[in-house]
């Protein structure tokens, strides 16, 4: 700035944290060296701070845990990806349209399920999912719209593949809510300059 003419403001570089660059993370999966974790949420608290839990399994027991106290949050989604479920199965616009209003409750679920966003995407699904094979096994196999002898292949496969769809989904939407938060600029960047 001196080259140019003008007076170094010093209020405003002395504002500015001088951090170390974040470094990549070194070792690890394959899945967290192609995709690394989002920072957390800024303003949000630990998910699991009143979590006291310490025996055998304490991650199912913290990911069940976490569904019981946010149950909006994949409950909605779920009753979304339900709803859009039989659209999906039709041609033309309504299966564009429910196919669109199933993944797009399932990255909301995501989203809003923040601590773990894939769970919240594959309960949503697995709900969904409960109640529509409770509806085909129940009228399905009456009306002939699924052979009895198939009936549990069709289903395990459609199961394997909605909870797949469930985990991508929800991981999106939480990996998304966390990319967008982290681009936020920090006060110190958003201070204007004083000419």
């Amino acid at each position: 700035m001196a080259a140019q003419g003008q007076a170094a403001d010093s209020e405003f570089e002395g504002s500015e944290v001088s951090e170390p660059a974040a470094r990549p993370a070194t070792g690890g999966s394959l899945l967290q060296r192609l995709v690394p974790p989002a920072p957390p949420l800024r303003d949000k608290g630990d998910p699991l701070a009143g979590f006291t839990y310490g025996g055998p399994a304490r991650r199912l027991v913290a990911a069940l845990w976490l569904l019981a106290r946010h149950p909006l949050a994949w409950l909605v989604p779920a009753l979304i990806w339900m709803i859009a479920w039989p659209f999906s199965l039709g041609g033309g616009t309504y299966a564009l349209v429910g196919s669109v209003a199933q993944y797009v409750a399932l990255i909301g679920a995501g989203w809003v399920g923040w601590q773990r966003p894939w769970l919240f995407g594959v309960a949503g699904v697995l709900v969904g999912w409960v109640a529509i094979v409770w509806l085909l096994l129940l009228y399905g196999t009456r009306f002939g719209v699924i052979a009895p002898n198939q009936v549990l292949v069709v289903l395990l496969t459609q199961l394997l593949l909605q909870v797949v769809v469930g985990f991508v989904a929800g991981w999106y939407g939480g990996y998304l809510r966390r990319r967008l938060a982290d681009q936020r600029p920090s006060a110190a960047t958003t201070r204007t300059r004083r000419r």
